[in-house]
């Protein structure tokens, strides 16, 4: 979604050229997902069902649901394919009732644990929901600019979406501002998630100011609601800026108090796409309120965007060229595991063989790495790397 986000703002600049490469490279990022998340349901099936299940994690897959929305966008405003869009639409919207349903079944559903603390499950990616169900909304809208037909019908679908999501932004951002406020609020806790306060604000005000501007093209009975389309999408913009500071103020105060200085997550994706959809939604009120000004805001967006879109893209080019991934199970090379040699009771053993290795991974990326050894007495030990303590553990040793 970063780079179709990349390939919508080179449109909207006069870039027309090349976004279209863009967008075919956002395509080939997605096919190449696609068949890893395949290999991994086939090989690790209960794996990615506990994955599904967990409730930190699962509306993450209103992902999904963005994606289809946004290539449904792009294959009409790049390509002008509108039936193709037409296609993406219906199948974002079966896609959104599914993972609605599924997704907050799961959170309304599963059992509570006493343990289980609000800053454990609530976290900025709940705003993935709303992105779903607002790029879903917006498509719609492009869609009705290109169909003669049941447009009424198309509009009234949109407004509801554009409401339900705007209502689950402002019920999320309570639960927030009440977990941040009142609970403990870690050095070490991943930013990248929180950037979606200000991307799912973007978009609500994309979606409001697109379906006022359509409105007060063809008429109809949302004409009375064009004033009140206009202030909730200014008020959405304007909100989805106050983070931006603050935001500023806990990624730098992680960088000095954390220790572990400026390292790559794949959460730096996150961050590039909803700096994109801001870049996006202030040309819409640029568009609304013919605010020239509002043109610098959007263009310090949109460098911003760029510039973390490019620093993610070759810093994990670099990662998954290094990754051990690509090195089979069996035949692990003792490169991807340090020490060489650790005490244990007072005795100093020597890693001899890797019997296996996994990851030990949060909502952005991995925290552990664990390996099962055998060493060079014959015994077999289950060792853990901590990425964020830097230090090593055993958890369990096999005689």
């Amino acid at each position: 979604m970063a780079t179709i986000m990349i390939a919508s703002l080179t449109q909207w600049y006069g870039y027309e050229a090349i976004a279209p490469y863009f967008f075919l490279a956002s395509l080939a990022i997605l096919f190449s997902v696609v068949v890893f998340k395949a290999a991994q349901t086939v090989l690790f099936f209960r794996d990615v069902l506990e994955e599904i299940l967990n409730t930190e994690k699962t509306l993450y897959f209103f992902t999904i649901v963005g994606v289809g929305s946004f290539i449904g966008i792009c294959f009409s405003r790049i390509f002008h394919f509108h039936t193709t869009a037409r296609i993406f639409w219906y199948v974002s919207i079966g896609l959104w009732l599914v993972i609605s349903l599924s997704t907050f079944s799961i959170l309304f559903l599963n059992p509570k644990s006493e343990d289980r603390k609000i800053e454990d499950v609530l976290h900025g990616g709940w705003f993935f929901a709303t992105v779903g169900t607002q790029s879903t909304a917006l498509l719609g809208i492009i869609v009705a600019e290109h169909t003669i037909k049941q447009v009424i019908f198309i509009h009234v679908f949109s407004f509801a979406l554009w409401s339900v999501g705007a209502s689950l932004y402002l019920v999320f951002m309570v639960l927030l501002v009440l977990r941040m406020m009142f609970y403990r609020f870690d050095r070490n806790t991943f930013l990248s998630p929180y950037w979606m306060n200000i991307g799912a604000a973007a978009v609500t005000a994309i979606t409001g100011a697109v379906l006022h501007q359509h409105v007060q093209v063809v008429g109809g009975p949302f004409t009375d609601f064009l004033p009140f389309l206009k202030g909730i999408s200014l008020f959405f913009w304007s909100f989805g800026l106050c983070w931006v500071p603050f935001l500023i103020i806990l990624a730098v105060r992680k960088l000095i108090y954390s220790g572990e200085g400026l390292t790559f997550t794949v959460g730096y994706w996150e961050i590039a796409f909803a700096l994109g959809l801001y870049a996006d939604s202030t040309i819409h009120m640029v568009a609304l309120f013919e605010g020239r000004y509002l043109v610098v805001i959007s263009t310090a967006f949109a460098i911003a965007c760029i510039t973390i879109w490019a620093f993610s893209l070759i810093f994990s080019i670099f990662y998954l060229a290094k990754s051990s991934v690509w090195v089979p199970v069996n035949k692990l090379t003792l490169d991807y595991v340090t020490p060489y040699s650790f005490k244990l009771h007072g005795r100093l053993f020597q890693v001899k063989e890797v019997i296996s290795e996994w990851l030990d991974q949060t909502i952005q990326g991995v925290t552990k790495k664990r390996y099962w050894i055998i060493t060079n007495t014959n015994l077999t030990c289950l060792i853990s790397y901590d990425l964020l303590k830097k230090k090593w553990y055993f958890d369990q040793v096999k005689t």
